[in-house]
Order: structure tokens, then C-alpha cells, then sequence
């Protein structure tokens, strides 16, 4: 006697697109019409329509270049998202929002309603509130858990900053309070890279292919260089020169194809302006003293661009204004992008956070 297959007790991924209220950037400008792309997972019944207040939401922030697809064939932490996997929908609803700026839905340079001239700009907090937009707009008022590596944790820490209510717990992985003169001299050399194409603004390609070939250095570690792209190694298929060339000739190629050079100056503009040490309009203390989800802080032993200086720099911020503050270092010779690449530490870390004590009340 055969018995009937089990219920699905997960949906499929589905993506979205949210029209939305006008937005106000925090340094001038106004988004018209602002247009938000996501994508959701979660378990059966719980739908964009009607979000079952039962089901908890985990919010997922993408970094400098991703896009809402996290999870699924091709998302960029796929193998984190799934049935069985660290970030469930069978049990939990997860959600990521393509970040305002970036070339994957959302509005951005060149998209109709998206103020232009030299002067506009963004910042961390501007990707916060845009999320927080499309969350209102989709009735979720309680986030479990917000996540997000590089430029994603530094949104992460902003969306908690903002509305500290409404977010539970964070995992902010590589990322710091304020950016540095580190990252704001990698991030200017990357500028103007861009700036020197004969194509610039609106048709560069040499130079984005240049930009992200620098990037990829700060990203990546020597070690972890060393073992993939050592000098002695073959080049990749029909290049020539050292196999780090064709490496990174690899990289800028992929870059120039997939993205476009307004949208990568401006989110590097948002990284520059990340700084959570100083006060949100209209208040005395600082926006990371507001605070108030439990956070567990991970960062990259050989990260060489966000420093493990800067993540002790944050646990002692946080601590310091009564957060609940849990460290963890991810251990990899790969630099900066271990959060996609170890993916077994990481589905750890993310079991951790999902299980962390609440918000301090």
C-alpha cells in the first residue's frame, strides 16, 4: 500500500518588486517613486499578501555588488538557505531586498525617479531606511534576525541603529562603526579609476574592469592567493601572464558585464559614509548607541581590509552603550570574502545568531 507523499512545508523562493513612496536621501535628493526588488522564501502560507505573523523574519543585507537573491540556484549564500539548512523556510521567512543604488532592481543611477547630478550621493543609513521602507510596506514589524557581510553589515548596524525596537538580534560579519582611512583610500583609488575612462560616466569599461581588480586584492588575503593563484600555477585557459592575472583579468571582465560604473561609484560613496559614531539627525548620542538587539560580531582573522582592530572597536562601542555583545572569528587564509567562502564556519555562526538571547529592552 503506497501512502501519499508529505506536504511541502516550505514554499519556493519567489522575487518581487515594491513600488513604493517617495524617499528622501539624508544628503540631499529625493528617490521618486521609489522601486524596491526583493526575493522571499518561507514556509507554506506565508505569502507577500499576508506575512503569517507566526513565522519569524530573517533579513538578509547583500554587500557592495550582490543583489536580493540570496538563497536558490545562484544566490550568493545559497548553501546557507534552505530545507535543512542554517537559514530554514521551513521555519523561517527569509527575506533580502536589493539595496537602493545597486544595478539589480532597486532604484539607482540612471533609473527614472533617481535624483542625478555630482552631488548626489549616498550612505549607509539611506540603504537602512530604504529597507525599512519595503519592510513597512510589506507589514513585517519584527525582524528575528538582520544579517549581512562587508557593506551589508555596516546596513545591518545602521537598520538597528534606526529602528532599535524592531530588530531582535544582528550578525554583523567584516564590517566596523565607522569606515577608516583604510577603506576610504581603496575606495577613492577605485574612484578614480573609474573617473579616468574615456567612456565616464555613463559608458566606462576598461576602468570598471581596473576598479574591481583592485577590489578583489582587498578582498582577498596573501595566503589564500598563494594556494589558488600561486605563480607556478598554470593560467586560466587561453590567458597568458601569471595565473593572478588572468585571475583578476577574470574578475574585472565578469564585473564589466554584470554591473554599471554610476551604481558601483555610489555604493562605494555609501561605504565612504558609513559612520555610526556621530549622532542621527536630531539627537544627542551616537546612532550605534541606539542600538539594542543582541549582536554577535564576527570577523575575518586575515581580513585586511576590515580589520579585526575594527571589529574589537565595535564589540567595545556596543558593550559599552548596553548591548548584549557576542564575538567570533572566522578563521580563513582567504581575507575579507571568507563569509562567501567558509561556508561551513559560517552556517555555524548564522545557527549562533538565529539562537542568541533577545533584544535588551
Amino acid at each position: 500500500m503506497s501512502t501519499a507523499p508529505s506536504p511541502p512545508v516550505c514554499s519556493t523562493p519567489q522575487v518581487f518588486d515594491l513600488r513604493l513612496p517617495d524617499f528622501a536621501l539624508e544628503r540631499g535628493g529625493v528617490v521618486r517613486k521609489h522601486r524596491q526588488h526583493g526575493w522571499w522564501w518561507g514556509p507554506v502560507g506565508d505569502t507577500l499578501e499576508n506575512p503569517d505573523p507566526k513565522v519569524p523574519t530573517v533579513l538578509i543585507v547583500h554587500a557592495l555588488t550582490g543583489g536580493a537573491q540570496a538563497g536558490g540556484a545562484g544566490g550568493w549564500w545559497e548553501p546557507l538557505i534552505g530545507p535543512g539548512r542554517a537559514f530554514d523556510p521551513n521555519h523561517y521567512r527569509i527575506l533580502c531586498l536589493n539595496n537602493l543604488g545597486s544595478f539589480y532592481g532597486s532604484s539607482a543611477p540612471g533609473m527614472p525617479g533617481f535624483p542625478r547630478g555630482s552631488r548626489i550621493t549616498l550612505t549607509s543609513l539611506d540603504i537602512a531606511g530604504a529597507i525599512l521602507q519595503g519592510l513597512d510596506h510589506l507589514g513585517i514589524r519584527r525582524v528575528h534576525l538582520a544579517a549581512g557581510g562587508s557593506l551589508g553589515g555596516m546596513v545591518v548596524l545602521a537598520l538597528a541603529a534606526l529602528a532599535p525596537k524592531r530588530f531582535e538580534r544582528i550578525l554583523p560579519i567584516a564590517t566596523c562603526a565607522a569606515s577608516s582611512a583604510w577603506i576610504i583610500g581603496w575606495n577613492h583609488v577605485a574612484r578614480e579609476i573609474l573617473r579616468l575612462d574615456p567612456g565616464y560616466p555613463h559608458h566606462v569599461s576598461r576602468g570598471l574592469e581596473v576598479a574591481r581588480q583592485l577590489a578583489m586584492l582587498t578582498y582577498r588575503a596573501e595566503p589564500g592567493l598563494e594556494l589558488n593563484q600561486h605563480r607556478n600555477l598554470p593560467p586560466i585557459r587561453h590567458a597568458k601572464g601569471y595565473r593572478v592575472q588572468s585571475y583578476l583579468e577574470h574578475q574585472g571582465r565578469k564585473m564589466k558585464n554584470r554591473f554599471t560604473a554610476p551604481c558601483y561609484e555610489i555604493l562605494l560613496d555609501a561605504m565612504d559614509h558609513h559612520d555610526l559614531l556621530r549622532p542621527l539627525p536630531g539627537q544627542k548620542v551616537s546612532a550605534l548607541s541606539r542600538i539594542r538587539a543582541s549582536s554577535l560580531i564576527v570577523h575575518v582573522d586575515s581580513d585586511q581590509l576590515f580589520t579585526p582592530a575594527q571589529s574589537t572597536e565595535l564589540a567595545k562601542k556596543l558593550r559599552a552603550a548596553g548591548s548584549r555583545v557576542t564575538r567570533v572569528e572566522l578563521k580563513s587564509p582567504h581575507g575579507h570574502d571568507a563569509f562567501l567562502i567558509e561556508w561551513s564556519q559560517v552556517a555555524a555562526i548564522v545557527t549562533r545568531a538565529l539562537r542568541l538571547p533577545p533584544l535588551r529592552t
